[in-house]
């Protein structure tokens, strides 16, 4: 008789899931919700992030980030590899995939795109940031940058904000500028005109967004005006630091932003403090802390990134394309391990 135990993972398939699929099963408006409930839970404790690793091949000018978070009110555990490239061509600069994994014994449930995932729920974050932060009575955007994120920035902030009137968007390619400007009056639903300055984007805006990979600011403090709400979704270098001296300054996770935000930065230079990191979105979302104290106040959003935004978008797709059947089973072998 044979002594050997068939191993738990023997036969056990995983979800490959595509971003043609993932774009099917997450809206906007889905992603917004899943954010809100995400940013609570990671204000209360209860959601947890690996601290964010970074690997840099400076010779090469590339780099891969790599987070990991657990969010319990979905069962979600995953990770995410997060490659950039700049010298691809623009739009084209980052690639990444989701791992979720079994919390009772650690199985790989499913492997995913997660370009999408970072488009969408980055951009929810910096929606939901203009909702708590920005002046109720903010009807223009400016936005410095062309790309996905700009592109997503807008839709989530006009679908909570509805009140949202006109945008204006400068970026380093009139060709990008305009042609995004022209697709955006269809999708956002709003006036959107492109410019030829960033001073041009940002006269009379109340909600600013920094949607640019830009190497050098492109943001600062002379372009800032009292009661503005910036949405920061960069990559740290495209905010002069000095831009965060005095302002209400949000981050997506406190830690995050110490450490690895734009916030950091201008915490490196001295420009600010520990203490001047007013909270994260989400206890502004719980009503433990103001989003806004004044009609006058500049107020910061500093979207670092989470592990956990990633993971509960991903935790479900994986629930609904289990639900409806989508996605392709692929058998990992896993059970051969002697």
């Amino acid at each position: 008789m044979s002594s050997t135990t068939e191993h738990i993972y023997a036969g056990r398939k995983t979800l490959i899931v595509t971003m043609a699929e993932i774009k099917a099963l997450l809206s906007m408006q889905e992603c917004i919700e899943l954010q809100k409930l995400v940013f609570a839970a990671h204000a209360r404790g209860d959601a947890i992030n690996a601290p964010n690793t970074w690997l840099k091949l400076e010779k090469q000018n590339k780099w891969m980030k790599l987070l990991a978070g657990y969010v319990p009110d979905v069962n979600g555990l995953g990770m995410k590899v997060l490659a950039r490239f700049p010298d691809n061509p623009p739009g084209m600069n980052i690639g990444s995939i989701v791992a979720l994994f079994d919390l009772e014994n650690g199985f790989p449930l499913a492997i995913m795109d997660a370009i999408y995932f970072t488009a969408i729920r980055t951009a929810a974050g910096g929606g939901l940031s203009a909702y708590y932060c920005a002046r109720k009575d903010a009807v223009k955007i400016g936005i410095l940058g062309s790309g996905v994120q700009a592109r997503f920035n807008l839709i989530a902030i006009k679908m909570l904000m509805p009140q949202i009137e006109r945008a204006t968007v400068f970026s380093r390619s009139k060709d990008r500028r305009r042609s995004f400007a022209r697709r955006m009056r269809e999708e956002a639903g709003i006036q959107v005109v492109a410019v030829d300055s960033v001073q041009e984007a940002l006269s009379g805006v109340d909600i600013i967004v920094t949607a640019t990979n830009s190497p050098q600011p492109v943001l600062t403090p002379e372009q800032v005006v009292p009661g503005v709400h910036i949405a920061a979704m960069g990559i740290k270098t495209e905010i002069d630091p000095a831009v965060f001296k005095g302002a209400r300054v949000i981050g997506d996770g406190k830690q995050v932003a110490r450490e690895d935000g734009k916030f950091s930065v201008a915490l490196e230079a001295g420009l600010v403090s520990e203490s001047d990191l007013h909270g994260e979105l989400g206890e502004v979302i719980l009503g433990k802390i103001a989003g806004r104290l004044t009609e006058e106040e500049i107020t910061i959003f500093d979207s670092s990134g989470l592990a956990v935004q990633d993971v509960i978008c991903a935790k479900h797709v994986y629930d609904k394309a289990l639900e409806l059947g989508k996605g392709t089973w692929v058998d990992l072998g896993l059970g051969e391990v002697p």
